[in-house]
């Protein structure tokens, strides 16, 4: 019994610390229903980037612009890409749509300490390090 009170007790604390949060969203995306409709057929223009290009395109793009992720994780139905930028990194998020096709739907920065980062000052700092032309 003893230990069963301690185990939930453990499990409540991690549970909240979990959902702790500064509050801050620094990503960028397109909503449910906005997102179920794209088609992510577009290419990435070669001119400036912003984070709000990113959103809306398939991975294929993604990485014609960018290169490939420093970080990949795959899930069924999902994708997440990191790129390191400096002392930051970007996350491309990319879930299937409507159309069971990949798209880009959100796109996050985080400091490497923790906490929001800029997403465009993110973005530059990849541009950066990976020697991209910005324009």
């Amino acid at each position: 019994m003893r230990l069963e009170i301690s185990s939930l007790a453990v499990l409540s604390f991690i549970l909240v610390a979990g959902c702790a949060s500064d509050g801050a969203r620094s990503g960028v995306g397109l909503s449910g229903a906005a997102f179920a409709k794209v088609a992510p057929s577009r290419q990435i223009g070669s001119g400036p980037l912003a984070p709000q290009s990113l959103v809306g395109v398939a991975p294929e793009a993604l990485s014609a612009r960018l290169g490939a992720p420093d970080f990949r994780r795959v899930e069924p139905g999902a994708e997440v890409w990191q790129y390191a930028g400096g002392a930051c990194n970007l996350f491309v998020y990319f879930y299937k749509t409507d159309a069971d096709i990949l798209a880009s739907s959100y796109v996050d920065a985080r400091k490497r300490e923790g906490g929001a980062a800029d997403p465009a000052a993110c973005l530059a700092g990849v541009l950066t390090k990976r020697n991209v032309p910005v324009s």
